[in-house]
């Protein structure tokens, strides 16, 4: 009877390791649910970043993602049938910047969104869809927006302005049944602009700091089909620097947008907010809607001002001693006295 017991456990074993043994090896990551991405980050003609720089005395602003995050949406739905980040950075003989990294995703037709994860002005929100997945920037502190209530309409909210994010989608990414690893080449560019923006002043020398506001700029951007937000109109706010144009004194400055919102209710007022050495705050407004016309910034994206800033020079000091205790000392008088003890 024991014998009996130890064949029946002994077949059974044997039907289970020939079930098992029929399966194919594989290794552990499988290459069937296996997908490699390679992405490019094109910012070759990126201007007032890469190309059409005006002001080179300027910083430009610098765009080296080191890590992407990837999202496989299912089609028409709420699901996120994949997310991974990819953070492989190399760079090619012509100088471009490469992302790539390997993901588990099983074979089917995915909606797909990367992006790079590593700004700090730009945020994300509404991720759990293509069609609604969203960048944004968060709304000014309250101390900075009171100070731009002139030409900013109280409905309208004044934004930090956003890093560069760049974003590669697809709306209908097919990933076959593969027995080697399955590759997707794809392209990352930007959804930001940069625009340089340049008021010539004069007293540049009495300026400690200077801030700005635009209005009828675009708030958000939708990374599933890369479109602008237009439906609602925002202002930008950003810092103006000191600098100088083939030797004139300017207030200058690059600033990043998600765009301009064309027929903007308030058209575009610039508003800048500058601070004196001594302490004065002087506010200077101005619609550049015409400048968006010209030529600089239909072909550059330049921004130049026509009119001149002018700030008085400190009021010069009151005369007289003024207050205070001033002690002097006199010429000295030789007395004598008697004492008594």
């Amino acid at each position: 009877m024991k014998r009996f017991r130890l064949l029946i456990v002994a077949l059974l074993v044997g039907v289970v390791v020939g079930v098992l043994g029929g399966c194919n090896r594989r290794p552990l990551l499988d290459p069937s649910f296996s997908t490699e991405l390679m992405v490019k980050v094109d910012i070759r003609n990126l201007q007032n970043v890469t190309c059409d720089i005006y002001n080179d005395k300027i910083a430009v602003p610098t765009i080296e993602p080191e890590m992407m995050r990837v999202l496989f949406y299912k089609p028409g739905t709420n699901i996120v049938a994949g997310e991974s980040y990819i953070s492989n950075v190399a760079t090619d003989a012509e100088g471009n910047r490469w992302l790539s990294g390997v993901v588990g995703i099983i074979p089917g037709t995915y909606e797909m969104v990367i992006y790079n994860f590593d700004t700090r002005s730009t945020m994300i929100r509404n991720d759990e869809r293509h069609a609604t997945i969203e960048a944004y920037t968060e709304p000014v502190v309250e101390s900075i927006a009171s100070r731009f209530n002139t030409r900013v309409d109280d409905a309208t909210d004044i934004l930090y302005q956003p890093d560069h994010i760049v974003v590669a989608t697809e709306p209908e990414e097919v990933i076959p049944y593969h027995d080697e690893v399955h590759v997707i080449n794809t392209v990352a560019e930007s959804v930001v602009e940069t625009f340089y923006i340049q008021a010539k002043v004069e007293g540049l020398e009495y300026v400690s700091s200077a801030q700005a506001v635009l209005t009828g700029m675009v708030g958000s951007n939708m990374l599933g089909s890369r479109r602008a937000v237009t439906e609602k109109e925002t202002a930008l706010y950003f810092t103006m620097i000191k600098s100088d144009d083939k030797g004139a004194p300017v207030l200058c400055n690059t600033f990043n947008t998600f765009g301009r919102i064309e027929g903007a209710k308030n058209d575009l007022w610039m508003t800048f907010d500058i601070h004196t050495i001594d302490g004065r705050v002087i506010t200077k407004e101005y619609d550049i809607t015409h400048l968006f016309s010209t030529p600089e910034c239909k072909e550059h994206r330049w921004l130049l001002l026509d009119e001149v800033i002018v700030i008085p020079p400190p009021p010069p000091a009151p005369p007289g001693p003024g207050g205070g205790f001033e002690p002097t000392v006199g010429e000295w008088d030789e007395e004598r006295h008697d004492i008594i003890l």
